[in-house]
């Protein structure tokens, strides 16, 4: 009797005109409830994706089924078994796959991964995410190739290769993410199946549009690999540098350490800093600089760390970046913050030619991850979760200081050696500006620092290829739908939208 007195107590008061509170609602047709596997969730009648689409599906011609164009299919599920690095099949979960330079992190027993062929992706497939936060696109690119990807992903395979360059921006638009989310059912973690999928609309552009777009989407594709060969290209050299001989790294997991080790700098007795490989990588770099070894101090403005803030979003604020969604790939905005109603918000909007570096999460995955800001960059407002390294432009070459902070072998080891804390390690501004930087000749660091350089703006114009795609496609599907005013799929359809059903 006390429960239920309790919840009657929640309720919102009816009277005799309907409830006393203003809740978003909309009538909705018997038929649709009956078709679509709707679960009866009232949730997914009020997005402007359920509207879109049923306003795409009311026309007569000019739209497929997803089925008609594309297969959409799901690998079985994946119950791997982790084995140590470089021991079993390298593997990549949804999450790295949306990463603009994914790094494996775990390895699986060859002999617990069933129907291995399926595992693996296509370059000429798309991969969208079906749980969590679903809809999100992705192409396939080189770094995907030849890895385990985790079954967490729907495969998206079109029929001709001349609906890939339509079907990729098209899937990218907000109306497609609307309609993504409101087929997708669940509570706490949403999902959505093949077969949901299957049945989505696809609006058919005219000729001339199609080609644009698939003009657009190949030359995206063309430059990201471009971008990711050049810094291997990069990696190549510097790591040659370090050490020509290509010696194998110490896999030790302990050994004696000099006591004078443990007793410099602020260890907080973190065995982590003087493993044998780091203190090795550590070795090689001091051995190899032709000109006397610095630190990041020595060659930067300014290495620093803002506040934490209270965020205030708003339609209207200024564009806000996360540290996770800085290090995706051309992330859409998701988020705008009204800076001026941080204190000290200048520190905390990027400019172009700083280094960002995330300051916390897993030593394996986004800790200690490192961008070059540019152009694309200028004006965002940062998380204060990032650590700002300002270079100084005549002590170093920014792009050869990204080097020294992000090679996988010998950079990013000297990085996370710093990170201290047990479930959420972390990084500190005062430890990395001691992190050594290896100094050789004038000439050979401006050429790692201008290939560094090259593959950044690459990336660039790629993005802002891709925006542009994605942005023809928007409009083609708001011609066709009639409606150019279109709110958020996570907010009641705008006045405009439901006046069109």
């Amino acid at each position: 009797m006390a429960a239920a007195e309790r919840l009657e107590a929640q309720l919102p008061e009816v009277t005799a005109k309907g409830l006393a509170v203003d809740l978003a609602w909309s009538s909705v047709k018997v038929s649709v409830l009956q078709r679509g596997q709707r679960r009866l969730e009232a949730s997914s009648y009020l997005t402007d994706g359920y509207g879109q689409r049923q306003l795409i599906e009311a026309r007569p011609s000019g739209w497929k089924r997803m089925e008609d164009v594309a297969e959409v299919w799901q690998p079985s599920r994946l119950k791997g078994v982790v084995v140590r690095p470089h021991a079993g099949l390298p593997f990549l979960s949804a999450g790295q796959v949306f990463e603009a330079a994914p790094v494996v992190r775990k390895w699986l027993a060859t002999s617990h991964v069933p129907n291995r062929a399926e595992r693996y992706v296509k370059s000429d497939w798309l991969l969208m995410s079906c749980s969590g936060r679903v809809g999100r696109i992705t192409a396939v690119y080189p770094h995907h190739e030849d890895l385990v990807v985790t079954h967490d992903l729907l495969r998206i395979v079109p029929k001709s290769k001349t609906d890939y360059g339509w079907l990729y921006a098209y899937m990218r638009t907000k109306a497609f993410g609307g309609i993504a989310q409101s087929s997708q059912y669940g509570h706490m973690i949403k999902h959505l199946e093949p077969e949901h999928v299957q049945r989505m609309p696809v609006v058919e552009p005219a000729a001339e549009i199609k080609q644009r777009v698939a003009a657009l989407v190949e030359k995206i594709m063309e430059k990201r690999r471009d971008a990711m060969q050049i810094k291997a290209v990069a990696d190549d050299l510097y790591e040659s540098l370090i050490d020509p001989e290509g010696t194998s790294l110490d896999s030790s997991v302990g050994g004696p350490v000099p006591i004078n080790l443990l007793l410099k700098a602020r260890r907080r007795l973190d065995a982590q800093f003087v493993r044998p490989d780091f203190r090795q990588i550590d070795s090689f770099i001091r051995s190899a600089s032709t000109r006397p070894v610095e630190s990041v101090a020595d060659v930067t403005d300014s290495v620093g760390l803002g506040g934490r803030f209270r965020r205030y979003y708003g339609e209207k604020g200024t564009p806000y970046r996360s540290a996770e969604e800085l290090f995706d790939l051309n992330a859409p905005v998701t988020k705008r913050i009204y800076s001026a109603l941080v204190p000290g918000s200048d520190e905390y909007v990027l400019r172009q030619g700083w280094i960002i570096m995330a300051r916390s999460g897993q030593v394996y995955g986004l800790n200690g991850r490192c961008l070059l800001l540019t152009e694309a960059h200028e004006g965002i407002f940062g998380s204060d979760d990032l650590i700002r390294i300002l270079p100084n432009a005549d002590a170093i070459h920014p792009g050869y200081l990204l080097m020294v902070l992000t090679n996988q072998k010998f950079g990013r080891p000297m990085v996370i050696r710093n990170a201290y804390g047990t479930s959420i390690p972390h990084l500190d501004p005062m430890d990395i500006r001691e992190i050594p930087v290896p100094r050789f000749s004038e000439d050979v660091e401006e050429q790692i620092g201008a290939l560094m350089e090259e593959a950044a703006v690459l990336r660039d114009e790629a993005d802002a290829l891709e925006n542009e795609a994605t942005a023809l496609a928007e409009a083609t599907v708001a011609d066709f739908i009639g409606v150019h005013e279109l709110t958020s799929s996570h907010q009641e359809p705008s006045r405009l939208l439901r006046a069109k059903l």
